[in-house]
């Protein structure tokens, strides 16, 4: 399988750990990695929903996609579990990003309160969202292995996907450029 490397993924930078503003800035992009995996599982979910019909059409997309997106992450993972199996280990690793997505949401800043008020605290803050970032970016790109796989049957290859997203860019460069009338 050829690995999607259209869609930018977050690198890491390296922290300063002198701002603590810089811990929000993390999350944020923690946040972020957890949206592509999820968005991604979004496109394996509605993929397997119509492999095998010969022209799904826009409207039966779309509503995949708009029932898709009313699950939690952990329904959509049971459902595609019972529509596919995944390697025990990406399996395993799922179920990690649906812990570590939970807890980031969820108990993350309850639970470092007080690490907020240390530098100390701040530092093993963004250590630990640095890991859950790194912990997204091994498992997305598996996920959008496997959703590729089904998408291009249907035209949607990782060239065709580029070209769009380059003409979206080259739009919204224009939109920018152009003066206010």
């Amino acid at each position: 399988m050829t690995k999607f490397t259209t869609r930018r993924r977050p690198q890491i930078p390296e922290p300063d750990y002198d701002d603590p503003k810089e811990i929000y800035a993390f999350f944020g992009l923690t946040v972020y990695s957890v949206q592509l995996l999820e968005q991604g599982l979004l496109n394996l979910l509605v993929g397997l929903r119509i492999l095998g019909k010969l022209m799904p059409t826009w409207d039966d997309i779309r509503r995949l996609y708009e029932k898709a997106d009313r699950k939690t992450l952990g329904q959509i993972l049971s459902t595609l579990g019972k529509l596919t199996p995944f390697d025990p280990i990406l399996e395993d690793q799922l179920d990690e990003a649906l812990n570590k997505r939970n807890y980031l949401i969820h108990h993350f800043f309850v639970e470092h309160s007080e690490s907020l008020l240390s530098a100390v605290g701040r530092r093993k803050m963004i250590d630990e969202l640095t890991e859950i970032i790194a912990l997204f970016k091994v498992v997305d790109p598996q996920v959008d292995d496997l959703w590729l796989a089904i998408w291009s049957k249907y035209g949607f290859s990782e060239e065709r996907i580029e070209r769009e997203l380059q003409e979206v860019k080259r739009v919204l460069d224009l939109k920018a450029s152009a003066p206010d009338l």
